[in-house]
């Protein structure tokens, strides 16, 4: 009894350990070192955001602010943190100590006297034995939950930088698609005034005119792919109300200077995957399981405790120790058993499977960081320069008399086109550099990566006002 007692206050003790908050610090640690933020359980975390989230949409948003918004305000993080809830719920259920189970009968001799009680209060002893194996499978699903919930705030993080650079980029195609516009109407209504003096043919005026018109169009286009990645970046961060006022900045910055370390982006991106930490983790949640639940269909379920009988004649109560055993005799928890190692066989293959897409993944993103940075330079020491010497060269011959104001203006329209073909390069740059970072952070980049959103619209959104 001595020792039952002492297992028992250990057992509640150790229940009372597992916090409402469990595993919540260690989500914190990684979304901070992997993502350069803070993500908050509002749950278990009284610490008001509100605050923050409002000196952050007060000034300009970069997109690490953008990503801190959206980690401190965006409900469906608040939603996979019950994921934890869940696995600590697991935790206490694997700690729990077996109830006592009661059984009364009454035995009547003859019509007259008083009948014979028989009480017994029992408890399931091999529980018990099994506490420590079950409160270890349980630890390693908690921490599997809390890989899982860390991976859900990087994803969340890289689709907010995906649309905050989205944005931006749609700012500026914006800006440059109306300085075309306007140049295409300058040199529609100087067509009009010549074919007005009769010193132009009706095509050249119809020329114009469609010009003028293609580029309203693609004016119109490029204003409604920014709307739209204005509004998925707002949803991204949890914003609405009064809070949709935030601003950003204008323009894009040029690469920096130093690069990425591109040589060891597969050593990196293996020794730091949460993705293959959490097959692992399920891996040997799986692993626990199928062990438990061998023994437990092996051994038998002993039950012991205490058993009174009030003899009938003498009127008196009789206590002794009951004991109660089940044999598994004709089931041992093959089907638990068999449970356990399929899901320990499906997590080993996806192990495999998680590794090899990292592989590839850090391949195929080195590579198209490299060359999205190649692109960019292109454009700033050769097609640029270019296009503004064009420029120049002819505002000099129209200075002279030697070029007409069509071909200064369609000069002028092929620069800012060029321009809007720089920025688009310069976004794909930022947006394949926020992959590689996320990969080199942990988690394979997937096409929708959000937490139960939308999957983002396609890179190229308004990509026919090009034409």
């Amino acid at each position: 009894m001595i020792r039952f007692a002492a297992m028992s206050v250990f057992v509640l003790s150790t229940v009372a350990c597992v916090g409402q908050d469990a595993g919540y610090s260690d989500v914190r640690r990684l979304v901070s070192e992997r993502a350069r933020a803070d993500v908050r359980w509002r749950h278990v975390d009284g610490t008001a955001t509100s605050d923050q989230v409002r000196r952050l949409l007060g000034a300009p948003l970069t997109a690490d602010a953008a990503v801190k918004v959206a980690l401190l305000n965006n409900p469906a993080i608040q939603a996979s943190f019950e994921d934890l809830g869940a696995a600590r719920a697991g935790l206490m259920r694997a700690l729990r100590l077996p109830n006592p189970s009661a059984d009364a009968a009454l035995f009547y001799h003859g019509a007259d006297g008083d009948p014979e009680v028989d009480l017994s209060v029992t408890l399931d002893v091999t529980d018990f034995f099994f506490l420590p194996a079950r409160q270890g499978a349980a630890r390693t699903e908690l921490d599997a939950a809390v890989l899982s919930v860390a991976g859900g705030a990087l994803d969340l993080a890289l689709d907010v930088r995906r649309a905050h650079i989205r944005y931006v980029a749609a700012k500026q195609i914006v800006e440059l698609r109306r300085t075309v516009s306007q140049a295409a109407k300058a040199s529609a209504d100087a067509a009009e005034r010549i074919h007005e003096a009769g010193n132009s043919t009706d095509l050249d005026l119809a020329n114009e005119r469609a010009l003028y018109q293609e580029s309203r169009l693609a004016l119109a286009q490029a204003e409604t792919a920014l709307t739209t990645e204005r509004q998925r970046l707002g949803a991204l961060m949890g914003v609405w109300g009064s809070e949709t006022k935030w601003t950003t900045p204008e323009r894009l910055p040029g690469p920096p200077a130093r690069e990425i370390d591109l040589s060891s982006s597969e050593r990196l991106a293996l020794s730091r995957s949460l993705d293959l930490a959490l097959a692992r983790q399920r891996f040997t949640a799986a692993a626990k399981r199928a062990n438990l639940a061998r023994v437990e269909g092996l051994l038998p379920e002993l039950r012991a405790g205490v058993a009174a009988e009030k003899e009938i004649n003498e009127g008196r109560w009789g206590v002794g120790p009951a004991v109660g055993l089940e044999l598994p005799l004709f089931y041992q928890g093959q089907g638990e058993v068999a449970a356990a190692r399929a899901e320990m066989r499906r997590q080993e293959r996806l192990h495999d499977v998680t590794a090899i897409q990292i592989r590839s993944a850090a391949r195929t993103t080195a590579n198209t960081l490299s060359v999205a940075r190649e692109r960019v330079r292109f454009y700033e020491t050769v097609l640029l320069p270019l296009r503004e010497r064009v420029v120049a060269e002819t505002q000099l011959q129209y200075n002279a008399m030697n070029a007409g104001v069509f071909q200064l203006i369609a000069a002028k329209r092929d620069q800012v086109e060029t321009g809007r073909a720089y920025v688009e390069a310069l976004r794909d740059y930022w947006l394949a550099r926020a992959e590689h970072e996320q990969l080199l952070a942990g988690r394979v980049v997937r096409e929708s990566t959000a937490l139960g959103l939308e999957p983002p619209i396609g890179q190229e959104a308004g990509s026919s006002a090009r034409h």
